[in-house]
Order: C-alpha cells, then structure tokens, then sequence
C-alpha cells in the first residue's frame, strides 16, 4: 500500500535508561524528540519497519538483512543486563524485497536474533509505537554511495507497491568530534560535517549529500551519512518535506533527528 513513515534518528547508547542513567537529562531534548515521533509513527499505522544501520553487517559488493522469526535487544557490551525487549521479524516483507532487488541490487540473508545498539536503542526509544512492529534491519554496500543512493531509490520505489503498509528508519549519530577534549581543527570539522549533510537533507538535495567531502565524512566519526542518504533517496518520489525535531551535541556527538513531512 505504502511507504507511511520515514524518519532519520541517533543511536547513542546513553540514551538507554540503563546505560545514560543520570547523564539522559543532558539529552533531553532529544528523548522529547523520541516521544513525537513516536506519535508520528503511531498516527502513521505501520505494519512493518525497515531499519538501516552501519551497525548491520555490510556486504562486499552487496547489501545484508539481518533475518529471524524474533529478535532481542543486547546492550550487554554497556554493561546493560536487563534491557530484554523483543521484537516480530517481518519475513514476508524481506522475501518480498530480495526477489524485487533481483541480480543487479543483491540482498544476502544473515540471522542474528541479538539486535547491536545501533538498532535496538531506536527501537527502545520508540516504545509501544515499535513494538508491535515487525521488523527488518539492513545494512550498506561497502565504500559505494553512488550504490547505495541507487539502493534507496529501488527500495523506496519498492515500498510504495508493497502490499502493506512500512515505515522506513535510518539510524546514525552525526560527528563524534564535538567536545572540548578535541582540537580546533576537529571540532570546526565536525560542526561543518553537521551542517552541511542537514542542509542538504533539508533541501532534499541528494548530490549535495553525496558530494559531503570525504574528509569530513571519514575524519569526523559520524556513521549517519549513509542513512541520510538512503532514507532520503527513499522518499524523493513522494510529496512531502523534511522536518527537523531536534539537534543537539552535549558530549560532543551531533544527535538529530528528523522526519518525512507528507504534503497536506
């Protein structure tokens, strides 16, 4: 039926009870932004949520889903042991995808039932409205954006005819260069690696986010770009807009979020 929802969010895993503890009020604005689109993605009605991350494995000369009938968060590496939300794998939907995708866009199937944070502290965040959710993560193609910009267009071409109804979730912390332990150079480095990707995304120009020099891609630790890039190929054929619900950098990590606006 269609793509019902796209949205751009952070991954940090401060942002989980457990783990930020008394350091989450200093991501405030950002847990408040987590709460709207929350509403968003209820008002929406979803059946179904892709999720790309550069935490999903990458493929060589391909692009990975990570499959399984369940799946459950492990934030164990944080040191978090309680944290054990579980979330309905969405096969149909990826069995869908892969014969759509065919020869020229190959998806490889993995399972990995144990979600990294880079999946599953989204999904947390996003309580009930994800919860009943059935979900597929998936990753990038290796050190090819021209790629991976194609990949957006095919797989948001491919929602729009799918049966059911799917929201689509990019998932990344802008530069990591932020703080006052960094130098000058860095910093400046990172609030224009920030930017310049959220300028671009605002004005839905994918070249402007494509041409993102390497240097302030590869020098300023952000993982988002390619999420930036995939979502927003995604929705290029759909009326609409970008909205922004949030920026923030407390520990010197740009954290933003944003959602697909439909046109009234």
């Amino acid at each position: 039926m269609a793509l019902v929802f796209a949205g751009l969010v952070p991954h940090s895993p401060l942002l989980a009870p457990n783990i930020g503890r008394e350091h989450r009020q200093l991501l405030a604005k950002t847990l408040k932004a987590f709460e709207e689109l929350s509403d968003v993605l209820t008002k929406a009605q979803p059946e179904a949520m892709i999720i790309v991350s550069s935490h999903v494995e990458s493929g060589l000369n391909w692009w990975n889903a990570n499959v399984s009938l369940n799946y459950h968060a492990d934030l164990s590496s944080f040191g978090d042991l309680l944290t054990k939300d579980n979330w309905e794998g969405a096969l149909k939907l990826v069995i869908d995808l892969e014969d759509y995708l065919g020869f020229n866009l190959p998806l490889r199937l993995y399972s990995q039932p144990a979600l990294d944070y880079g999946t599953s502290i989204p999904l947390l965040l996003l309580g009930a409205a994800a919860q009943k959710l059935k979900i597929l993560p998936v990753g990038y193609i290796n050190d090819q954006p021209e790629h991976q910009a194609v990949f957006g267009h095919k797989l948001g071409e491919f929602l729009r005819q799918w049966p059911g109804r799917v929201a689509l979730l990019g998932s990344g912390d802008l530069a990591h260069t932020l703080g006052p332990d960094q130098s000058g150079k860095a910093q400046a480095r990172g609030h224009k690696f920030d930017q310049e990707l959220q300028k671009a995304l605002e004005q839905k120009d994918e070249a402007a986010i494509l041409h993102i020099p390497q240097e302030l891609r590869d020098k300023t630790g952000q993982c988002a770009w390619l999420a930036y890039l995939t979502v927003n190929a995604a929705v290029a054929e759909q009326p609409g807009q970008w909205r922004n619900l949030v920026y923030e950098a407390p520990f010197g990590v740009g954290s933003a979020m944003w959602y697909w606006q439909t046109s009234s």
